[in-house]
């Protein structure tokens, strides 16, 4: 623990801190903008100096410099934001600290900050017939003072800790790779090209290229279809766990201005917090707003990333790899547990509307039903994916368009090449599986263009985006279309007889493809029947399974 003082936090000035703080983040952006300019400048130092020793020394040196300078940007980055978060920190603390000592010295009782201490002059035991009371007052504010000193030390150790394991390395610096380091501009040119090519380019990296472009770039890598499963993973798992530091790092800042603002309001300070306003009070309120919608998303973004991993460190589930994840908005995530790259088959789960971040919890809870009812009936080992890579209809009304479909549809074509262009062996049997309406996106993706898929399976579906089986393209043919809706599911009033929203229902006989049993649901719960496909008991799980694992003659 720091060896603070209730004297040392009274002195220190936040506002020097924070100072500190621009520095680093204006720091940060000048060394974003310089490695930009070095690779950029040395990329091309081998062609026009190609040999000699100096040439070789130059190389070197160039390529050294490129990582070290391109590893800087993040250390700094995040030292900026903890000397931010420190600065408000101490500045809600010192009025903590104030407002006790304030009401201690009220009270009559005697406060010695540089000491520490608080004590009650003899007279006041004297003059009261309880002097127990006396001494329970003064241990009451002795704890008060010990909680914000222990606060503050907790603080400056958090912050202490962040600043020296982003410092470079005495001997080493930030680190430096011997060969030419993958850049941004590397990977983004391999955004859009068909995974397979990919795939390729991949193979074609030392294994420290690859090593150094995840650590330098993860949020690249790790959406990057025909990279193998296991590297996108690590790429992930860096960054799910820097945005969990920096959105627990935005709750506390929120936190913190927020006792900030109110600690001034009640010392009729606000002036000094908006001094330009004209109504200060007003002010605090727009602010205290915009920082509780701030918290919401915060907290909401949290939850999601903080189920995930923990998922992903769950010693008592089959390993699980994350294989793309990125908060912003509603957040997309991408989670299998099992490795698709060697699986005899893998499911891809599309769920439907209101899925995000925040309550992945449940698809995660269906991907693993699957994979274990997988093993239950089938042979081989099986990769049971959800796939949050689209953005879903946040409410009912919306799901009435089919725009999220279409936006969605190109993005899971991709992945599933990708599962293909990176599998090791012979081919797997894959399967898709779209729920609500994330059948229509697995629908408008077989429909507008090719899904590399051999079964896809439709529950619970508003439609697909075409009135026969036939309209679907994809690795199988008709019969490899399967269908399921309960009798008392929700989404059966969503169009007038088989003709849905979004298109024939692919539960009609008429709609050409297999159908299969699903419990009928309840009656006086629609809503509930329609999230039910892999409730226990539920014979959509072993039919599921049975598709899943190729076995379509057993499905019943």
């Amino acid at each position: 623990m720091s060896a603070l003082t209730l004297k040392v936090l009274w002195d220190t000035s936040p506002e020097a801190i924070a100072q500190r703080a621009t520095a680093w983040t204006a720091m940060a952006e000048d060394i974003d903008n310089a490695a930009e300019e070095v690779i950029r400048g040395t990329r091309e130092i081998e062609d026009v100096w190609p040999s000699g020793p100096a040439a070789e020394a130059a190389a070197k040196r160039a390529a050294e410099l490129r990582a070290e300078v391109s590893n800087a940007y993040n250390p700094c980055r995040r030292i900026g934001l903890a000397l931010r978060e420190h600065a408000d920190t101490v500045r809600a603390l010192q009025e903590s600290l104030r407002q006790v000592t304030t009401s201690a010295s009220s009270q009559g009782f005697d406060v010695d900050i540089a000491a520490g201490t608080v004590s009650a002059p003899q007279r006041m035991y004297d003059e009261t017939t309880s002097p127990h009371l006396v001494a329970q007052s003064v241990s009451a504010y002795v704890g008060q003072l010990q909680g914000i000193l222990d606060r503050a030390a907790e603080s400056d150790d958090r912050t202490t800790s962040l600043i020296n394991i982003n410092l470079p390395d005495p001997k080493t610096g930030f680190g430096s790779l011997s060969l030419r380091p993958v850049s941004r501009e590397d990977l983004l040119g391999q955004k859009g090209r068909p995974p397979k090519d990919v795939a390729a380019w991949w193979d074609t990296l030392t294994p420290e290229q690859q090593e150094q472009a995840i650590a330098d770039h993860p949020e690249l890598v790790g959406w990057l279809d025909g990279v193998p499963a296991t590297d996108r993973d690590v790429a992930n798992r860096i960054v799910l766990d820097r945005t969990v530091t920096d959105l627990q790092g935005q709750v506390t800042a929120a936190n913190n201005r927020e006792a900030y603002l109110k600690a001034m309001a009640e010392q009729g300070r606000l002036g000094e917090v908006y001094p330009h306003s004209g109504n200060p009070v007003g002010s605090m309120y727009a602010e205290l707003d915009q920082l509780a919608d701030q918290r919401k998303a915060a907290e909401g973004t949290l939850t999601g990333a903080t189920t995930i991993g923990n998922r992903l460190a769950d010693p008592n589930q089959p390993p699980a790899l994350l294989l793309g994840f990125d908060p912003a908005g509603d957040g997309r995530a991408v989670v299998s547990i099992g490795d698709p790259d060697t699986a005899d088959n893998v499911v891809t789960y599309v769920p439907g509307t209101t899925s995000d971040l925040p309550g992945i919890k449940t698809d995660l809870q269906r991907a693993d039903t699957m994979a274990f009812d997988a093993e239950q009936y089938g042979d081989g080992t099986t990769a049971s994916i959800v796939w949050l890579g689209y953005d879903a209809p946040d409410t009912i009304p919306n799901a009435v368009s089919g725009s999220y479909a279409e936006e969605g549809a190109p993005a899971l074509r991709t992945f599933q090449e990708g599962l293909r262009a990176t599998h090791d062996g012979g081919p797997s049997h894959n399967t898709i599986i779209g729920h609500s309406y994330g059948s229509t996106t697995v629908g408008y993706a077989a429909r507008d263009g090719h899904l590399s898929a051999d079964a896809l399976i439709f529950v619970g579906s508003p439609g697909v985006g075409v009135d026969s089986a036939s309209g679907l393209h994809f690795d199988g043919d008709s019969g490899d279309v399967y269908a399921s809706t309960a009798k008392n599911d929700v989404i059966r009033g969503s169009g007038l007889d088989d003709n849905m929203i979004h298109g024939e229902n692919p539960d009609n006989p008429g709609f050409g493809g297999q159908r299969f049993t699903s419990a009928e649901g309840d009656f006086w719960d629609p809503i509930s029947t329609h999230s039910q496909y892999w409730d226990q008991g539920n014979p959509s799980r072993r039919n599921i399974a049975l598709i899943v694992t190729d076995q379509p003659g057993q499905v019943s």
